[in-house]
This record gives C-alpha cells, structure tokens and sequence, in this order.
C-alpha cells in the first residue's frame, strides 16, 4: 500500500475502523491464554518370570501408569499379547485386548494363574497355567 490515494481510501473506509475495534478489543480482553504444556508420562514398569505347575515358565512386563491403569504384555505359544488390568476383589485381572485370542492373567501377591475365554457368549473359562510364582530376578 504505497499509493497514497490507497491509503486514503483505506483509511477513511470502515476496513480501517473494524481492524482497529478488533486489535483494541482483543488488547483489552488479553491474549488467549497459552496452550497447556503437556505433562510427561509417568509409569513404572517390571518384568516379571514366573515358573508354573508343570514347570512351565512365562513372562510378564507390567506397565503402571500414574493415572491408575495398568497393562501387562504376556508371552506364551510363540505370540505376544497385550493385556488390561482391571481391579478384582482380591488382585488384579487382566484380560487381553484382542477379543478372538482371550488369554486372562489373574495375579493375587507372587501368585497368578492363565485362562482362555473364548469370544462366544457360551464358553467358559479355561485354566491354562495354574499355581504360577513370581521368580526372583536375575542378577545381570
């Protein structure tokens, strides 16, 4: 805007009125507030061996989130499954998050037990690994 007939013209339109009525009101009623800054994420997590009946082992790497969820990847047959933690009257159930391979990890204390519930409304629940201890860890 160089040319000084344009800056009359802008000047003495309503254009020049509204951007002043709108960075003045925006002045008095102060910026927005700045965005929140995003918290860092705080968890704790273990692994945990534990030797079952049989003599079967599996391993567990539990996640606890500060904000009270808790999730636990399970290793057994070749796959690995992610399971959720939910509050049960006497420990901690999880249950996996994939419907079709159902494996449920119950842990009361040092002990746990390892169930299938197939995704059918009539199936019942199946003890795969029972009397399941927490080892101790290995040194490394």
């Amino acid at each position: 805007m160089r040319n000084p007939a344009m800056i009359n013209t802008f000047l003495s339109s309503g254009l020049f009125g509204l951007t002043m009525a709108l960075a003045t009101s925006a002045i008095a009623q102060g910026s927005p507030p700045p965005p929140p800054t995003p918290q860092p994420l705080m968890f704790s997590s273990q692994a945990v061996t534990y030797r079952c009946d049989g003599g079967a082992e599996i391993e567990l790497v539990y996640l606890n989130l500060a904000n009270g969820n808790a999730f636990a990847a399970l290793h057994y047959e070749g796959r690995t499954v992610m399971l959720q933690g939910r509050r049960a009257t006497t420990g901690v159930r999880f249950i996996a998050l994939d419907e079709q391979y159902s494996l449920r990890w119950y842990t009361q204390g040092m002990k746990g037990e390892l169930s299938f519930l197939a995704a059918d409304h009539t199936a019942q629940e199946r003890t795969l690994l029972s009397n399941c201890f927490a080892q101790p860890a290995k040194k490394r």
